[in-house]
């Protein structure tokens, strides 16, 4: 319950730094409290780029798919 009551006051304290802002006619400051989900994003973002336009990556890719065909195509194989 603490939690949620802090989290609330620290909402309230950035709305009103935003009103004040406004009043003042200048622009809002950024969020004190951002997500912390969103930070994580944000470091990841480039990891998350990195596996689709790294040529290591996409090697790496290329072999596993390949593997994969591979380990498929011998089961399928020996059934039959």
């Amino acid at each position: 319950m603490e939690y949620l009551t802090e989290k609330k006051a620290k909402k309230k304290a950035y709305s009103r730094l935003k009103e004040i802002a406004r009043i003042q006619g200048k622009r809002p400051p950024p969020n004190p409290y951002p997500s912390a989900i969103k930070e994580i994003q944000a470091e990841e973002r480039k990891y998350v780029r990195d596996r689709f336009f790294n040529p290591k990556m996409l090697e790496i890719v290329k072999q596993q798919k390949a593997e994969a065909m591979e380990r498929f195509n011998a089961r399928a194989g020996g059934d039959w």
